[in-house]
């Protein structure tokens, strides 16, 4: 994901071309966000697995994970609106 999310940035620098600061926090704010996502999501549903969460709970966990996501992309396309396409 930071490879993909990354490339753009790292030609940029490779090419030395000014980057800016949104540039650089997109790329790591989605690693971090999809790691979390990850990390936490799978734990969840582990959980749900062993029996110590009801299905729910396991279910509300991941959506919460998700729009926790979606707000960090929202706030950080409101924070950097030249950075956007």
């Amino acid at each position: 994901m930071l490879a993909i999310a990354g490339g753009p940035l790292l030609w940029r620098f490779l090419k030395y071309e000014p980057v800016t600061w949104c540039a650089a926090v997109q790329p790591v704010t989605n690693f971090v966000a999809t790691g979390c996502w990850l990390t936490f999501g799978t734990a969840a549903i582990t959980a749900h697995q062993r029996g110590l969460i009801s299905l729910p709970a396991s279910i509300l966990v991941v959506a919460l994970l998700f729009a926790c996501g979606v707000g960090s992309s929202y706030l950080i396309a409101r924070w950097c609106p030249e950075e956007q396409p």
